[in-house]
């Protein structure tokens, strides 16, 4: 087993991370890094009014979920602060001073260069409920950053539809000027490992959203996935994107990490 790495280089990296401008983020320093990897949390709580101290938490344990598995994968582990002060929509990918996705990509060059050898800009990006909401978004409009991505449970999805406005579509957004590269669609269907996992049991009727297609998340992931298989067969290419149930589970963010970390294994596994 290799050696842990030297506490003061992991506080050092911690602080790092921790206060980025006035925005946090937690994070994990394996022994001899060769990956890193992004979890973007979920939200648990019924209104946008949490805390940002009570989110910083959050934050960390979503990290701590990860660290077992991380240090036997050697992979740095980052966990942006979403939701409170700084990211009250980051489901949508809105921020206020700079947009999440912004802040991901600042942290994953900021460990991936310090840290890993060669580090050419690219992760694995892991989300959960409203992190998975986020994660889809970004996956969209930053292919070119990601290996694979697992969403995890999201209610809510980026339609491959030209006549539907970002951010839950390909048009420009409603009350901006906003509008992703309709490229950065086929990119993630086609050149990007993504896995959408949802618990078989987590059968609870979502709200009514434009575009999804289906009651639960469940049959929305469906949908999303067919949609992004159709959209790349139209253009003759190999769709590298699944759904996946994970057998008896239902919402619970801890036990969807567990079978999230089993797909990521095999997947690191074989490169």
């Amino acid at each position: 087993m290799s050696a842990a790495p030297d506490d003061r280089r992991a506080r050092r990296f911690q602080r790092e991370l921790s206060s980025w401008k006035g925005r946090s983020a937690a994070s994990f320093l394996p022994s001899d890094p060769v990956r890193l990897l992004v979890l973007a949390h979920g939200f648990p709580w019924p209104d946008d009014s949490k805390p940002d101290s009570d989110l910083i938490g959050y934050a960390q344990a979503a990290v701590e979920r990860w660290t077992a598995f991380a240090e036997r994968h050697h992979a740095i582990v980052v966990a942006p602060v979403f939701g409170g002060q700084e990211f009250p929509v980051y489901r949508e990918m809105v921020g206020r001073g700079i947009g999440p996705d912004e802040f991901v990509n600042l942290l994953a060059d900021t460990a991936g260069r310090e840290h890993i050898p060669g580090f050419a800009g690219r992760f694995s990006l892991h989300g959960h409920s409203a992190g998975a909401q986020f994660a889809a978004r970004y996956l969209v409009t930053h292919p070119h950053r990601l290996d694979e991505a697992i969403l995890s449970a999201p209610s809510t999805f980026p339609m491959p539809d030209p006549g539907i406005p970002w951010p839950n579509g390909m048009a420009a957004a409603a009350r901006s000027e906003f509008g992703p590269r309709a490229a950065g669609w086929l990119e993630a269907a086609t050149e990007v490992r993504v896995t959408v996992l949802v618990g078989s049991r987590d059968t609870e009727r979502r709200p009514p959203a434009p575009a999804q297609q289906g009651a639960t998340r469940i049959e929305r992931a469906a949908a999303w996935v067919e949609s992004m298989c159709r959209h790349a067969e139209s253009r003759d290419k190999a769709a590298t994107i699944r759904f996946v149930a994970a057998e008896g589970l239902d919402h619970d963010e801890e036990a969807m990490a567990a079978a999230a970390q089993e797909i990521l294994a095999q997947s690191w596994a074989n490169r």
